[in-house]
């Protein structure tokens, strides 16, 4: 289970990362403001975790801590990765939106690459990402309600269209800009076609400096 887990956080970015077919060579300026995710070494997501059987029966619940650990200078860019990733994994707030940057050597990573996470500003039916899993944009001004509060936020939803792993069909994520993710949902898809909810993180507090 605790493999299922690291699999579900390094998940979003590191797919994205290794599907695609090559790296981005120019990219907007860095956004100064606080950006769609507000990055700076401190600044922390307490979240709600809870891990579903094929059943819709929950298996367990436990807190998980996102929290900014420290940041990096990368073509005069400044970058900032978290606790739970392994090292060689950043990101940082552009003009067009949320991008990460996964250094040469991490993992599979034969070259460094940098790509475009989270489009932002966006509108609805925006569809980003490489063929095998495109991100659409369902809504911008979605109202949902987590342990933290409740929000109006921007609902994507990216599709592992390749994807042989049953617990993985897609991946629907809720945020709210200058506060960052408030909820995931990973689906998985049963042999029959069913799907079903994998695992889902929802925001209890955050702490941003």
């Amino acid at each position: 289970m605790v493999a299922l887990k690291c699999f579900f956080y390094f998940l979003f970015v590191s797919s994205l990362i290794l599907l695609s077919s090559c790296s981005e060579s120019t990219s907007p300026i860095v956004d100064k403001s606080n950006g769609l995710v507000p990055l700076k070494i401190g600044n922390s997501w307490n979240y709600e975790f809870t891990d579903y059987d094929s059943s819709g029966a929950i298996v367990q619940t436990e807190n998980q801590i996102n929290t900014i650990v420290k940041d990096t200078t990368i073509l005069n860019n400044i970058w900032y990765s978290f606790n739970y990733l392994p090292s060689g994994i950043w990101f940082t707030n552009k003009t067009d939106g949320y991008w990460s940057f996964v250094k040469k050597g991490t993992g599979n990573i034969t070259e460094d690459t940098s790509l475009i996470v989270f489009k932002y500003p966006t509108q609805v039916g925006d569809i980003y990402g490489n063929a095998d899993t495109p991100t659409e944009v369902v809504a911008t001004d979605e109202e949902i309600t987590v342990p933290a509060g409740t929000f109006k936020v921007i609902h994507i939803k990216t599709n592992y269209q390749s994807s042989n792993n049953y617990l993985l069909n897609s991946i629907e994520t809720y945020i709210v800009p200058k506060i960052g993710v408030i909820k995931e949902i990973q689906i998985g898809k049963k042999p029959n076609g069913n799907t079903f909810v994998a695992f889902k993180r929802e925001l209890k507090s955050y702490t941003l400096k």
